[in-house]
């Protein structure tokens, strides 16, 4: 125990958390009755917090915001938060400065795939938190079960706290759909169909770029749901070196599916025809942003149900110009495909050199107790930053200009029993969750993680190798698709991609034997 805890005596939860791993997008713990306070003399500490964040439109109303919460925090924990924002569109390189840095960060956003979490734990950037966490967050170690634990666990450590929520992500295809009925196009219902759009957009729309996501990410976003395969190892931005087919429970390695070749014909056509710019490998744009600000017609990779809203924003403030947007989620078209649940996919992680990781997870365990604070964290102040209707959702559309709340990373607290659904969810916002609803199963790779102790400089080889010839090849900007495929394959191999492929294989048939 740090020096700067004079004393302190937890209450501790008895009731354990069931998360189902069924078909909702909304699991969550049941809520308990008793809770967990803190008592006792607390040496006064700020936080240094640092996560994925634009900055606030309005400087002072974020003011006044941290203002509230700190005060609160003092109060309570005598505790106050330092936060660092980060900028969202380039926030991979900002991410990998801030641990760079070397900065003392107590509470730190963190993430497989986006953030890449397993690498950055596996090379020490955070603190394991085993130990610190039964005594210093007892209510989240206890509602939390060990399949979730097990999956934020890297070489046998936790190093990152997941929410009391248990999501789903439907990847989708949002499009301005004015556009779309304006020059008489086929409604949105498969690759085809989207095909068939971006054609029409570029004929048609001279002064609008059809899409306009970042480097490979028109692949990374829509071919793997298109097909069976399940992801194994997500390397970022939904882009895997490895996936499970599980119509024979064969690991492929992504370039030798029967799919990938072809794939990267069909990327080569679309770059060909003016999809996306030329300059996309360099390209820092969320393309969600740019169909927003009217750059781009579409972007291939939204998020569903999560971003449903930005249907309403886009009605709100540019619907007396006739824009609408309209969303195709890609399992839609593929009955094979199905959706999977994470339990880790927003974490909260302490750097290796904080000052205060024990106060740090006693502020995220106390967070997801009290409703009141919970609610301040996620929406924002009442009456500011939104209002409540009279059947308690989250209503934002009379609140002043720059009161629009992003203040505060709120999906590092993640927690099903407090989440309030929002009045400007889509208005086929019931139909989506309908429709993804009946597509979730179970996530075969829950808690799973890749040892790659035996093949560690294979692995990064074979991502280096990804980002060199990859990365060109799925952005479709290489003349010639079979030489530059066949060059791929070849480095790829000399990397150790068979090595590394037999055994991610052993490991996967390991786990699944595991589990019967």
């Amino acid at each position: 125990m740090r020096k700067s805890i004079k004393k302190l005596t937890v209450g501790l939860l008895g009731a354990t958390m069931v998360l189902s791993s069924a078909a909702c997008s909304t699991k969550a713990p049941t809520e308990s009755t008793e809770s967990t306070e803190y008592k006792g003399d607390l040496d006064y500490v700020k936080l240094r917090m640092y996560a994925i964040s634009d900055a606030p439109n309005n400087t002072d109303l974020a003011k006044q915001y941290w203002d509230k919460l700190n005060d609160r925090l003092k109060k309570e924990l005598n505790t106050t938060i330092d936060f660092t924002y980060a900028a969202g569109n380039d926030y991979r390189n900002n991410y990998a400065l801030a641990i760079a840095s070397g900065e003392e960060y107590d509470l730190m956003q963190a993430a497989p795939g986006w953030l890449d979490y397993q690498s950055y734990a596996s090379k020490n950037a955070f603190k394991p938190l085993d130990d610190l966490l039964p005594q210093y967050a007892p209510y989240i170690w206890k509602n939390i079960p060990k399949t979730t634990w097990d999956a934020a666990s890297v070489n046998g450590k936790i190093y990152g706290v997941p929410g009391l929520e248990t999501g789903v992500t439907a990847p989708a295809f949002v499009y301005r759909e004015d556009l779309r009925k304006k020059h008489n196009l086929p409604e949105i219902k498969s690759m085809d169909d989207i095909e068939t759009y971006l054609q029409g957009i570029k004929d048609n729309e001279p002064g609008i770029t059809p899409s306009d996501d970042y480097q490979s990410q028109v692949y990374g976003t829509s071919w793997i749901y298109t097909t069976p395969y399940i992801g194994i190892d997500e390397i970022h931005d939904r882009l895997y070196n490895f996936v499970y087919d599980p119509r024979n429970g064969q690991v492929l390695s992504v370039i030798e599916t029967p799919e990938f070749k072809e794939y990267m014909n069909k990327m080569k056509d679309w770059a060909d025809r003016g999809f996306w710019s030329s300059s996309v490998l360099t390209s820092t744009n969320w393309g969600v942003s740019q169909v927003l600000n009217g750059v781009a017609a579409a972007s291939f990779n939204e998020q569903l149900p999560g971003y449903n809203n930005h249907a309403t924003q886009v009605a709100k403030e540019h619907g007396a110009e006739g824009w609408e947007l309209n969303y195709f989620m890609y399992f839609e078209g593929n009955p094979d495909s199905v959706l999977q649940g994470s339990t880790t996919s927003n974490m909260t992680a302490i750097s290796t050199n904080a000052k205060n990781p024990e106060r740090a997870l006693m502020v995220l365990d106390y967070i997801q107790q009290h409703e009141d604070l919970w609610k301040l964290i996620a929406y924002g102040t009442e009456g500011v930053n939104y209002n409540l209707t009279a059947d308690g959702m989250i209503d934002t559309s009379n609140i002043a200009d720059g009161a629009s709340f992003n203040y505060f990373p709120s999906g590092m607290f993640a927690n099903a029993n407090f989440k309030k659904r929002k009045s400007d969810a889509w208005v086929n916002y019931d139909t989506m969750m309908e429709k993804i609803n009946k597509k979730v199963v179970p996530d075969i790779f829950e808690g799973f993680v890749m040892d790659k102790s035996s093949f560690e400089t294979q692995y990064t080889a074979l991502n280096d190798v990804n980002s060199q010839y990859g990365y060109p090849l799925e952005a479709g900007l290489l003349k010639d698709v079979d030489k530059a495929y066949q060059r791929y394959l070849d480095k790829a191999k000399a990397a150790g991609l068979d090595k590394v492929r037999a055994e991610v294989e052993k490991q996967v048939n390991a786990w699944l034997a595991s589990k019967k």
